[in-house]
């Protein structure tokens, strides 16, 4: 059995470690006018062109309604673009633009400097075992929301 004490000092330590992770994130990014609702709506699609727009939105676990405003200011500045669902019309699909491309290095870029800044110090084995750790906690814990 797992020690109490030591459990809730992890849970405590790796909700920590999160959010001034993100936080530093955060502080870099919106140097470059690039807000968390703004960057995460970006670097996701990145990963997954053509999402619907509720999917998106599970994705970055927000409510529709509020990626829809944000979706229509991306849509206003160019960098999005809404496309009609081919097998549903009443859907759309969101697409990044070519003029997304430009916010899109510079969030690799703080995102290499950011994990560089949080890894430090660690050696290659050590970071090997600790995402081998935190994806056992992730499955152990992603069926909760099923």
């Amino acid at each position: 059995m797992i020690d109490q004490d030591t459990a809730a000092r992890i849970s405590f330590e790796l909700h920590g470690a999160a959010r001034l992770w993100r936080r530093n994130f955060d502080r870099s990014a919106r140097a470059h006018d690039l807000s968390r609702a703004r960057w995460q709506v970006l670097w996701v699609l990145a990963k997954e062109q053509g999402l619907k727009q509720t999917e998106l939105a599970d994705r970055l676990d927000v409510a529709p309604i509020s990626l829809a405003r944000q979706l229509d200011n991306l849509e206003k500045e160019g960098l999005v673009e809404r496309r009609r669902d081919a097998g549903d019309r009443r859907c759309f699909r969101i697409h990044l633009t070519d003029a997304a491309e430009p916010a899109l290095r510079v969030l690799k870029e703080l995102a290499n400097e950011s994990r560089a800044r949080a890894l430090a110090g660690l050696s290659q084995d050590e970071v090997g075992q600790l995402y081998d750790l935190l994806s056992r906690i992730r499955l152990n814990l992603c069926g909760e929301d099923n």
